[in-house]
This record gives C-alpha cells, sequence and structure tokens, in this order.
C-alpha cells in the first residue's frame, strides 16, 4: 500500500463528458460559496432537510486537514462542489457531492467518481464510500449504476426522521 490517496493537487482534469468537454476540480473560490450553498438548498435533498444555506457556506468553508472542498467546473464556470474524506475505512469517503441542474445527466457526477476511483487506485486504496439520502433515489440509482453497494441503514445520521444510506465500491 502506498498510503491513503490525498486529494492535495491544486487542480484536476477529469475524464472528458459525453460532449467531449473536461471537466475540472479546483479549490473552491469564498466568493462561490454563497450562491451555492443557495443553489443546493433548492435542490432535493436539501430542500426537504431543514438546512438553511448558512449551514451549507459553513461546511464548505471548513478547513478540515485531509477533507478539502473542491469545485467543478465546465469550461471554466462552476457547476458544483464536492468534499472527500481522503483516509476513511482504507479509502476516500465521497463525503459531499452536488451537482448544479444545468449539469445533471450530462456525466460531470460520473466524471468524479471515475476521477476519484482512479486516484484511490493510484494510491493502493481498497475501498470507496459515499452516503445518500433514502428519499434520494437519483442518487443511489447513481451510485449503484456506478458499483457501489450498499452496506448500512444509517437512522438520522443528517437529520431526524430520515435515512441515509451507506455506499461502498471495493476496489480490490
Amino acid at each position: 500500500m502506498t498510503g491513503p490517496a490525498r486529494f492535495d493537487a491544486l487542480n484536476y482534469s477529469l475524464p472528458a463528458i459525453a460532449d467531449g468537454r473536461v471537466p475540472t476540480l479546483g479549490p473552491l473560490p469564498a466568493a462561490a460559496v454563497p450562491p451555492l450553498s443557495e443553489a443546493i438548498v433548492a435542490m432535493d435533498p436539501w430542500r426537504k432537510y431543514p438546512f438553511p444555506p448558512d449551514a451549507f457556506c459553513r461546511m464548505l468553508t471548513a478547513d478540515e486537514p485531509g477533507a478539502p472542498r473542491l469545485a467543478i467546473s465546465l469550461e471554466g464556470e462552476i457547476v458544483g462542489v464536492c468534499v472527500i474524506r481522503a483516509a476513511w475505512l482504507r479509502g476516500p469517503y465521497l463525503q459531499f457531492l452536488a451537482l448544479l441542474p444545468k449539469v445533471h445527466n450530462r456525466g460531470v457526477g460520473g466524471a468524479v467518481l471515475a476521477w476519484l476511483e482512479s486516484e484511490a487506485r493510484r494510491a493502493e486504496e481498497r475501498n470507496l464510500w459515499v452516503a445518500a439520502s433514502a428519499i434520494n433515489t437519483g442518487a443511489i440509482r447513481f451510485y449503484e449504476r456506478a458499483g457501489f453497494t450498499k452496506v448500512a441503514d444509517l437512522d438520522e445520521l443528517v437529520c431526524d426522521g430520515y435515512m441515509e444510506f451507506l455506499f461502498r465500491k471495493r476496489l480490490t
């Protein structure tokens, strides 16, 4: 094992999406956080949870070693955000992934997952992890199509009265 994937480069190019464009990951600019937070709370499942935009602002601006906050961009425009916990149960945990509706079903999320898997394999990690809300059926289908398997029910992890599912993709 070479050690946990670090995800500490300044910028990453992701695999090209179907239309040939190449999404990128990079530092999340502070000025982008409020509008992203507003957009996130307007989408399910977050719309159903009692999280105000300022809660997302705090989460997206938190400085946690080993858990970078990365802007997902397409042709220079920020179209989403992800948070990766680099070292979690023998592999990285995609703690948060949100894409703006205008890039849903365009391959951007798949490019993020492909890149994450590539980085984890390069570091000889054993697993990839992600959690999804039970009410977010689109995310559940997305992760299952990408090879993730549900391994646990997490009752009221994020919000009282709601269930989250933990998913794992074995890399070895």
